[in-house]
Formats: C-alpha cells, structure tokens, sequence
C-alpha cells in the first residue's frame, strides 16, 4: 500500500511538471518574437487568406515563433471573422494576441509621411509635429481642436456637453498622411482610431460605472502621464477615486504641468499656489479637459480601477510607485525616496568622474 501511494505521488507530480513545462511553452511561444526590437516590417495579408498562409507570413518575417501555436491562439481568439486583408505595420516586440488585434483592427500601413504620437502626448505637441512635417499651419490645428461641434456629424460621441475640446481624443498611434493631406482629415483619422478602440465592452463598463465619456477619458489622461510602468495603471486610477469619494483634491503634478507651455522639472511651492482650474492642489474634482491624449491602457485602468484604500502615491527610483494609505506613511515613503534619488545621484556622479 505504501509503495502503491508512493508511485502514486511520484506519478501526479510527474503530470504537474509536464502541465507545468506546456504552459510556460505556450506563454514563450505566444511571445514577441524579440521584445526589444520595434523596428517596423511592413507585412501584405493578400485577400482570401486562410490562417496558415498569413501564420506562414508571419514566421518568414520573423513575427511570430511557433505557426501552429500562432493558428491555435487565433482560433481561440474567434478574430478570423473580423480578419482584413491589406497591408500591416508590425513589429517583433509585438505579442501573438497583439498581432492577431492589429490583423482584426484594419489598422493598415499607408504610404505617405509618417506620424508617430506618443501616448500621452497632448493636443499642442501633437500640433507641433503636424506642422514640423508640413502638414498645416498650427492655428487651423488649434482651431480643430477647440471645436468638437466641427465633427458632430462624423462622431456622434463628441456631441456630448462637457466635452469642450479634442484633447484626449486624438488617438496615439503610427500614421501615414499624405503631403497634401487636409488638417481636418488628419484629425478626423486621429478620432476615427479612438472610436474604433474604444469599444462597446468599454462604453457598457462606462455605463456602469456612471461616468461620461468626458470624464473616463479626462482621469485616464492623468493617469497615463503618472504611470510609468503597466501595472501602476489601476493601481493609480483606484488612488484618484478613492480621493475623489472622499471630496480630498487630486494633488496630480501632472495636471498642474498642463498649465505650462513646456513641462517644468519639477514643481515649486510657489507653483503649488497657482490659481487655475487645472491646479488640482487647490481645486477638488477633475480638471475641466483631459490633460493629453491617453493610451487604451489608461482608459482601460479607468474602467477597470484596483481595488484598494491607497490615497497617496511617490514615485520609486525603480521606475514604479509606492502607496500608501495615510499622510504619515506617505511622509515616510517621500523622505525615503528623496534619500535613494540623492544617493543614486552621488553614486552617478562618482562613477563620471571615475569615467574621465
């Protein structure tokens, strides 16, 4: 009996190991190809496609590691229906599922200039891109923007009265304009991306969460210039509720930075005092507008907060964030980091001079 229950053991242990080895199989298998490559390869999806000919596209261009692997996840994914031929602009830091969504998006490559915004960026800069690479003047731009009401008829999720400006909504992607291309339609490409992500799944949970689109995309604009990393995302999001349920102000640097032309280093006790609405040390609530253009991944934080009682957040040397629940511990986390930042400062300096 002994012996049997011991064979028994060695058996289901052996079992747990082979599930255990097949899954992390998959996971590296389903991974970017190499993630620290984003250099752009243009891929032709030809129509009529089955899912073994673009997985055998995929894998000539080194995107993909696995075809079979490749053509399981796409399956199990239910895309296949949504699946548009055409030319893709993709990359080897992209995940399986993140090719599969890019394949189903019809998010194409063009031929023309191309325009790269990054997330987070807001209405000005992105302007200022626009019109370095000659692609309109920056007063017909800011005169876009300031007028929602322009696009009512090709946007019906801008007529909406809080929502006063396109800042926020000028979707952060990779874009190809032609040269002679029209302002106005170039931020019209800009809102059709956001309407495209910005999917019934996320108006149903806006819903439910009885916010406006004004106001989910106005929290998700301070939380994507807070985060640094992924995860801090919700965790961020879930800090600014719970202030905002407990009627406590917002404090963001990031909404008070919005004030200014070009970001400051960082933030006085004098700018502290600044009389605006978007000084959220002072005024309590959202800001009137969003304060950049967000990523999904913010407006998904949004809608989708951490559960937790944090109301404080700093910034760790490591790059992510460090909450707390009280003003005390918050005090503490704050000393704590300035003393790891002041010596990281010390030990670069030393290592420069040592380099000379």
């Amino acid at each position: 009996m002994k012996l049997n229950k011991k064979k028994g053991i060695i058996l289901a242990s052996s079992v747990i190991s082979v599930i255990l080895i097949g899954v992390f199989f998959v996971i590296y298998e389903t991974g970017p190809y190499d993630k620290n490559n984003g250099q752009d390869i243009v891929v032709d999806i030809p129509m009529g496609s089955t899912i073994g000919n673009i997985a055998d596209i995929l894998k000539e261009n080194n995107l993909i590691k696995n075809k079979f692997i490749f053509e399981i996840n796409f399956k199990l994914r239910n895309n296949y229906s949504n699946l548009k031929s055409g030319k893709y602009l993709l990359n080897q830091s992209l995940s399986n599922s993140d090719i599969i969504n890019k394949l189903a998006s019809g998010e194409m490559y063009q031929d023309g200039i191309k325009i790269t915004i990054p997330e987070g960026s807001t209405s000005n800069e992105i302007i200022s891109l626009l019109v370095k690479n000659e692609l309109g003047e920056k007063s017909d731009y800011q005169k876009l923007v300031s007028s929602p009401s322009d696009f009512y008829d090709d946007f019906e999720f801008l007529n909406q009265k809080d929502i006063k400006t396109l800042e926020g909504f000028l979707y952060p992607s990779t874009y190809y304009f032609e040269e002679d291309a029209k302002p106005k339609d170039i931020i019209k490409e800009m809102l059709k991306l956001f309407k495209r992500n910005y999917t019934e799944e996320l108006q149903k949970k806006q819903k439910e969460r009885n916010m406006t689109l004004q106001e989910v995309v106005n929290l998700a604009s301070i939380v994507e210039k807070e985060a640094v990393i992924d995860e801090d995302r919700p965790i961020i999001a879930s800090v600014f509720y719970n202030r905002l349920d407990k009627d406590m102000p917002l404090q963001s640097d990031a909404t008070l930075q919005y004030i200014f032309e070009e970001r400051k280093k960082s933030m006085t006790y004098n700018d502290l005092k600044i009389d605006s609405p978007y000084n959220t040390y002072i005024q309590k609530g959202l800001p009137p507008t969003p304060i950049a253009n967000p990523s999904i991944k913010s407006i998904k934080a949004v809608l989708e907060p951490s559960d937790t009682d944090y109301l404080y957040f700093v910034a760790s040397i490591d790059g992510g964030n460090v909450y707390s629940k009280t003003y005390e511990e918050h005090k503490k986390n704050v000393e704590q980091y300035r003393k790891d930042r002041d010596k990281r400062n010390k030990e670069l300096e030393e290592k420069s001079k040592k380099d000379k």
